[in-house]
């Protein structure tokens, strides 16, 4: 019975870490992009990818819903026939900013993070 109880506890205390990381997903900036928000996003962030140099700074933002972002590719490196690239993130949207640096590679002729 003992163990049974321990194992109930450890069960709770998981699923309460395990939904506090949706918790904060759902309080991310991307979470409040209307459709038009994250079309917009995923266009300049492959524009971005493909188009900027390390450095170079392209923001995007939509009148509409106030949202807005940028994308500044850091550094670029070319690996087992693939192009990798570093890009800091920077979106907003209803009052939610959020800030980070992913890592992509081109695999398929698709940037997926790495």
């Amino acid at each position: 019975m003992k163990y049974f109880i321990v194992s109930m506890l450890l069960s709770v205390i998981s699923l309460t870490a395990y939904s506090s990381n949706f918790v904060f997903f759902n309080n991310s900036a991307m979470s409040f992009f209307s459709k038009e928000d994250l079309k917009l996003s995923k266009s300049a962030q492959n524009e971005a990818l493909e188009k900027y140099k390390d450095g170079m700074k392209l923001i995007w933002k939509n009148p509409q819903t106030g949202s807005h972002g940028t994308f500044v590719p850091m550094h670029t490196v070319y690996e087992n026939g693939s192009v990798c690239r570093h890009m800091k993130i920077m979106q907003t949207a209803n009052l939610v900013h959020d800030k980070a640096v992913y890592r992509f590679c081109k695999l398929n002729d698709v940037w997926r993070i790495v």
